[in-house]
């Protein structure tokens, strides 16, 4: 950066100087006046020039480094997360030698990771048992090739539930029973086209989740296996929550819906998804990612923004029942979402239709908290929330990937926060408070 504000002083005193010389060649002879006041504007000009230059250096670079150290929170929170790729800009070298090294540790962390990865994964590979293990969740955290070619490989992917190939209840009660009884369990499992397996339970205690091992073979084997055992990893303990809870403490559920429309007097919720959040680290093994059924058409201008169509909630769990799950997943934590006023007064207005005893909530909005930190945007949407933080935007207008983003806005927002003296829960309501214009708004739309 000092390079390039030296090159930038340089290119001022050469403007000044052009100035000089223009002023000269356009002086007429005995015009000692004319020429002094064009000699001076001429140098006001060039000064004002380089010092909004230099000043538009300065912001971008300062701009850059709140990027890198949005980034840095980011890895230390998830060494696993994945920093988007950067085009090459001209923010001084100072800049891209930190980008370098920032490129060279998530390389390190993903070498690191992938070592024992490999040497576990050629071991299990060979094994010509069909295996399967799951989160606590009944999310996918390995499967091998047996396992894919039983029960279906579009099925059985890491991350995906478990649910999509096996019923839900047999296969959580003898997960619950070998957890119980601290011993392998056979169980008949039944596939959701109906077919029944037997199979072998095995609960994995400490990490959480079991394994399923399953008794029919198949002819063929391959050396195949996906795995992502860090789905097993698990937030401390719940605190209570109060107004002095430490925001690097801070147990948070970051959320989202989709609806038919943007009127919370009319409109239904048809999906709603949710990501856990402790501190600066994001867990991505809780997720939470339902589809609603709202027994009324889904309008195609709503399906050209998610999605979702009638056909994909034709055979979906009506809000009550979805809801329920929701707030035992989200249960002693705070909400977060962008524009999150508006998920709740659908939420409300839902749960008042339903018959279901409404709860408010405490929520933190990032919508809120940006517009709070001014951070100088032309807009505070999430897609340039995400650009402006560097972070990878991928699922948009799903409930689950609009939370994955938002999970990741705000985690980068932290130091920021910090650096605002937002240390604790209350402080960081307070804060938001300061946005009154964006919260006129959305009270004038009705959230």
């Amino acid at each position: 950066m000092i390079v390039t504000l030296i090159g930038v002083s340089a290119a001022l005193c050469g403007l000044a100087v052009l100035s000089i010389w223009l002023a000269v060649g356009a002086r007429a002879p005995g015009d000692e006046t004319g020429f002094s006041e064009f000699l001076a504007g001429g140098v006001t000009i060039a000064a004002a020039f380089g010092i909004w230059h230099v000043f538009g250096l300065v912001q971008r670079h300062f701009k850059e480094i709140e990027r890198l150290r949005g980034a840095v929170v980011t890895l230390t929170g998830n060494p696993s997360a994945v920093l988007p790729l950067r085009e090459p800009q001209d923010n001084g070298v100072e800049i891209e030698r930190l980008y370098t090294a920032l490129g060279g540790l998530t390389a390190s962390y993903a070498e690191e990771r992938a070592a024992p990865d490999r040497r576990l994964g050629a071991i299990l590979a060979t094994v010509s048992e069909a295996l399967v293990v799951i989160t606590e969740q009944g999310q996918v955290s390995l499967v091998n090739y047996p396992a894919k070619s039983l029960l279906g490989g579009d099925r059985v992917k890491v991350g995906t539930s478990i649910f999509a190939a096996l019923e839900r209840d047999p296969v959580t009660a003898a997960a619950e029973q070998a957890r119980r009884e601290h011993r392998p369990v056979e169980a008949q499992l039944r596939t959701v086209r109906g077919r029944d397996m037997a199979a072998r339970v095995i609960s994995l205690e400490e990490a959480g989740g079991a394994v399923l091992a399953f008794v029919d073979g198949i002819a063929e084997h391959r050396a195949e296996l996906e795995h992502d055992l860090a789905l097993h990893d698990r937030p401390p303990a719940l605190c209570p929550l109060g107004d002095d809870t430490a925001m690097t403490d801070l147990h948070a559920t970051v959320m989202d819906t989709e609806t038919t429309g943007l009127d919370p007097m009319v409109d239904r919720v048809i999906s709603i998804g949710a990501v856990r959040v402790c501190g600066a680290r994001l867990y991505r093994s809780l997720g939470f990612d339902r589809l609603v059924r709202p027994d009324e058409p889904i309008p195609a201008q709503s399906t050209a923004v998610h999605g979702i169509t009638d056909a994909m909630v034709a055979d979906a769990d009506t809000f009550p029942a979805v809801y329920a799950e929701f707030v035992r997943h989200s249960r002693g934590t705070v909400l977060i979402g962008h524009n999150v006023a508006f998920d709740v007064a659908m939420l409300r207005r839902e749960s008042t239709l339903s018959g279901i005893p409404w709860e408010e909530p405490r929520v933190l909005d990032t919508l809120l908290l940006a517009a709070s930190l001014n951070l100088g945007l032309p807009n505070l949407s999430l897609e340039a929330l995400a650009d402006h933080f560097a972070v990878d935007v991928h699922g948009r207008h799903t409930a689950l990937g609009d939370s994955l983003v938002t999970a990741e806005v705000y985690l980068r927002m932290l130091p920021l926060l910090t650096d605002a003296g937002v240390r604790t829960l209350a402080e960081a309501e307070r804060f938001s408070r300061r946005a009154k214009q964006v919260i006129a708004r959305q009270k004038a739309a009705g959230w």
